[in-house]
């Protein structure tokens, strides 16, 4: 390659969602009654196909009187109804006054939402209500994997007589003495055991063993007569009960699928095949048989919806039979949980009958005086609860069942019900579950007297804080009535601080301090705050309750409108103390400082009071001390990310110096962090930025001052930061700023200070798809020495001389395709140097432009620089042991600046850029179509 001198060109810069009707002759609904005499003859037997179902069911096996039997056949239970003692109680025709059943009364339920709301409630319940306890005495059925009839299950059957004991036979296969105690079986084994005789249930099912799915159920039902495990007993309510949800809607679906084009939520009985409703009747007659009365009730129960094959509205009187029959029930824990289930039954197939929910209230109510009578204490005692957590058990139940008369209900109706809960003794458990399942806004309407009747209550059975606990809860969800929110607050917290169990006070004072929050200043919420420190101090209680704290704090950031008044508190950081650990007072810290910048992004403010800074700084002091060597990454960007955030949300307005000093103090507290150091460089650098712009470049010798002090503070903070390419562009910027802020000198020695380390990023890693990072900050510097001027003292084009003496004396450091990059990039810059107007200047700062003014040794030395830099590259391009394909990259890279920066109408200039072609299509790097298009907007121009 012949030598070539670079000759630039002068360039001018500007700018610029079937009807049929059937006859019921002995199958109405009004005609039979499960415990009444069946006549049970040949003709009134319906013969079904033996394909229909399994030989063992009853369900699809027809049976015939033989001629040998003279005398119809008596149903045994009915024999036994006349004294059975239960039979009276369910002959009820008109539910008493307590729970009649109105017109006005019956309001729809939204179904999809009534099943939302009991699968939320079992999920509450589950968790709170589990032991460790071995469930002994439990009666649990284990069904063996083999087979075991009884014997003489195969011999011939002769009479319809013996059919039918056979079939109830069947059902009582695991009777009483058959159910086996497991002693010391654990939640887990009994919660495993349920979920597997729920798939064993469906697999019966679909295996046409349809009475094994029965007595599955019955057994299982059997289960929930034994209180044995008081703890327990709610959440095995809600195991069984999902297991008799699967089998009614097992045996619904079976019926219903043969009725075809029938809406399942609006059955027409007229419409039903005779032999669904002879199934359906079946399955009813099948349960009847149960001898015990809470597995009936159940199982019944679980199948009531089937009731509508055989007649219109018979849902209604069957539960209002059913939740008769519970009153037999002696245990009233065991009762009030049969209840529960009917109240679900009825809000999910017949929502609109509020008055049967009413009446497993009441019925309740009437047996309640019986939880305090002796046997109950003495079973207590035996198994050693006291009476508050046997309360305990009752309020889910209880919370269920007022959910369902509560819901879509008059005011009145709730009215009714409170009434009835006042005239009992010992009633804060009934109040409790009243305020937990009325709606928020009834309550908050009769807080203030709610708060009344609580405190006039007796609490040695029941404790007051988890009514107060509930009804500060509902009070958050609505407001109650101006008048009454500072009375409600004095009395409920008369009540508070009388607790002495410090569990039982912070569970209650978490709900209430937000109740001040939200609805009062920040005054009261500072009293109730200094109360909360008052109870958890003595005797180091805090440490035990840190989550609870941490709520307290996150309630009053939540409500506090203002976040200046928070650190008005003299309580709130007085509250930090009781955070010991280091860990504990960190996270909250954090949560504190998350919350201002997300408060103050909302309100887009800026803290200024020097009590909210002197708070802040406080709690980013905590941040940043609690990272050390140890630290993990993840720590580091976390705890920098919030300190940056605080201070940037910290602007003292026009007040620059304030803002300075408060930058200084910073720097001194948070030099740990180099991210927190880099953002306050990047903050001093808009400070001084900010002035500038204010003056309009026509400094005073006061906002000189200023900026300079500025520009001290980047050159003395810069040199502590340990990323070598963050600290490379601090310096970039800090030179440009203090150009712009007409502080030549201060940014002479930014740009020699970033000089100083520019080697340091030769070894930076590469991204994808990005330019080379040492390329790329090299590109930045050169681009912004075009508007530095030179110091007379230290030659022509100083700090460029600096630059390339550096990259020159690299040796194998930077690899030499990089190296031929930058020197092209130097000949754009050199091209820009010479031009009589340069690209882009500073006000009232002299670049080179003005300094020499087109002199020719100016220009001779540019002359110079250029052709050493121009035969550097050619050398490179044209050796022979370089990479071909990026000689020819940097060669097409070449060629552009040529047709770009260089002097085209000469001739050796041409004669170089068609070498320079060459070279750059050899290995197909040149973008032919992009420098055709260059070429042609040259042409234009």
């Amino acid at each position: 390659v012949q030598h070539y001198a670079w000759k630039p060109k002068k360039v001018n810069y500007s700018l610029d969602e079937k009807e049929r009707k059937a006859k019921l002759t002995k199958l109405r609904s009004n005609e039979y009654h499960p415990l009444k005499p069946i006549t049970v003859t040949e003709s009134s037997l319906v013969k079904i196909s033996s394909g229909e179902g399994h030989a063992s069911n009853s369900e699809n096996r027809s049976t015939k009187s033989h001629s040998s039997s003279g005398k119809d056949f008596i149903d045994p239970l009915s024999m036994l109804s006349i004294e059975d003692p239960l039979t009276s109680a369910t002959k009820v025709t008109k539910p008493s006054k307590a729970v009649s059943v109105k017109n006005d009364d019956e309001i729809k339920v939204d179904l999809a939402s009534s099943d939302a709301s009991w699968m939320d409630w079992k999920l509450e319940v589950i968790p709170r209500h589990t032991t460790d306890q071995g469930l002994a005495n439990s009666m649990i059925s284990m069904l063996k994997s083999g087979k075991k009839d009884k014997p003489g299950r195969n011999t011939q059957v002769s009479s319809v007589s013996d059919k039918l004991r056979d079939r109830l036979g069947q059902l009582d296969e695991f009777s009483e003495s058959s159910v086996q105690e497991m002693l010391n079986l654990s939640q887990q084994d009994f919660i495993d055991r349920i979920n597997s005789l729920n798939l064993t249930l469906t697999d019966a099912w679909n295996t046409n063993q349809k009475v094994k799915s029965l007595k599955l159920t019955i057994q299982c039902a059997k289960l929930l007569v034994d209180a044995s495990v008081m703890q327990f007993y709610p959440s095995k309510f809600i195991l069984v009960t999902d297991l008799l949800n699967t089998f009614g809607s097992l045996v619904f679906d079976r019926i219903f699928s043969m009725c075809k084009g029938m809406d399942p939520n609006n059955i027409i009985p007229e419409e039903v095949p005779e032999s669904a409703k002879e199934i359906c009747l079946n399955w009813i007659l099948k349960i009847a048989s149960i001898r015990e009365l809470l597995p009936r009730i159940y199982v019944e129960a679980s199948i009531v919806k089937c009731n509508e094959f055989l007649k219109k509205d018979q849902c209604k009187s069957n539960l209002i039979r059913l939740n008769a029959m519970t009153r037999g029930i002696g245990n009233p824990l065991v009762a009030l949980y049969a209840r529960t289930y009917l109240s679900y039954i009825g809000m999910k197939h017949l929502p609109s009958c509020k008055g049967h929910f009413k009446s497993c209230f009441y019925d309740f109510v009437a047996t309640y005086k019986q939880m305090y009578t002796t046997p109950i204490q003495n079973l207590l005692a035996h198994q050693k609860i006291n009476m508050e957590s046997y309360l305990s058990f009752y309020t889910p139940a209880l919370q269920w069942i007022l959910f369902c008369v509560s819901h879509n209900a008059h005011d009145a109706t709730l009215t009714e019900v409170l009434e009835k809960c006042n005239t009992c003794g010992n009633n804060l458990v009934l109040f409790d579950s009243c305020i937990s399942s009325f709606s928020s806004e009834y309550v908050a309407a009769r807080a203030l007297v709610l708060c009344a009747a609580v405190s006039k209550s007796d609490d040695k059975l029941y404790p007051k804080f988890r009514v107060l606990k509930s009804l500060g809860k509902k009070l958050i969800e609505t407001e109650p009535p101006s008048g009454d929110k500072l009375t409600i607050l004095n009395e409920t917290w008369k009540m508070l601080v009388k607790i002495r169990n410090p569990i039982d006070y912070i569970n209650c004072a978490v709900v209430w301090v937000e109740y001040a929050a939200k609805y009062f200043t920040h005054k009261e919420t500072n009293t109730v705050l200094a109360d909360i420190i008052k109870h958890m101090t003595p005797d180091r209680v805090y440490e035990k309750f840190s989550a609870e704290l941490q709520t307290v704090v996150v309630c009053v950031l939540t409500h506090m409108p203002d976040f200046r008044s928070i650190f008005t508190m003299d309580k709130f950081l007085s509250f930090f103390d009781m955070f010991q650990k280091d860990g504990q007072r960190v996270t909250v810290c954090k949560i504190v400082a998350e919350y201002f910048i997300k408060n103050q992004d909302e309100t887009n403010q800026n803290a200024s009071d020097a009590t909210t800074i002197s708070g802040l700084m406080y709690i980013c002091r905590t941040i940043h001390d609690s990272i050390n060597a140890l630290s993990i990454e993840d720590d580091i960007t976390s705890a920098s990310s919030l300190i940056c955030g605080v201070l940037l949300k910290i602007n003292f307005g026009k007040d620059f110096e304030q803002q300075l000093s408060f930058y200084v103090e910073c720097r001194a507290s948070f030099s740990g962090l180099d991210p927190v150091c880099a953002t306050l460089v990047h903050s001093v650098n808009q400070l001084s930025g900010e002035v500038t712009k204010i003056v309009k470049g026509k400094h005073t010798r006061k906002t000189s001052a200023f900026v300079r002090a500025c520009a001290a503070y980047s050159f003395i903070t810069i040199p502590s930061l340990l990323d070598s390419a963050t600290k490379f562009g601090l310096y970039l910027e800090s030179g440009q700023i203090a150009l712009i802020s007409q502080c030549v000198s201060q940014s002479d020695a930014m740009y020699k200070a970033g000089l100083s380390t520019i080697m340091d990023l030769v070894n930076l890693p590469a991204k994808p798809s990005l330019e080379n990072p040492f390329l790329s900050h090299v590109s930045n510097f050169l681009s912004s020495l075009l508007t530095v001027p030179d110091n007379t003292e230290q030659g022509v084009l100083f700090l460029l001389r600096s630059f390339l003496n550096i990259i020159s004396e690299s040796g194998s450091q930077i690899r030499p395709d990089i190296t031929c990059a930058i020197y092209i990039k130097v000949l754009s810059l050199l091209t820009a140097y010479s031009q009589d107007q340069y690209l882009y200047h500073v006000y009232k700062v002299d670049s080179n432009e003005d300094l020499y003014s087109n002199d020719p040794k100016f220009l001779a030395e540019i002359s110079q620089i250029s052709t050493t830099l121009l035969n550097e590259v050619l050398g490179y391009l044209g050796s022979d042991n370089k990479d071909p394909k990026l000689q020819s990259l940097n060669a097409f890279y070449l060629f552009q600046v040529i047709i770009a920066h260089g002097e085209i109408s000469d001739e050796k200039m041409q004669r170089l850029a068609v070498v320079v072609w060459g070279l750059s299509q050899q290995h197909a790097q040149a973008n032919t179509k992009a420098t055709i298009q260059m070429l042609a907007s040259l042409k234009k121009k």
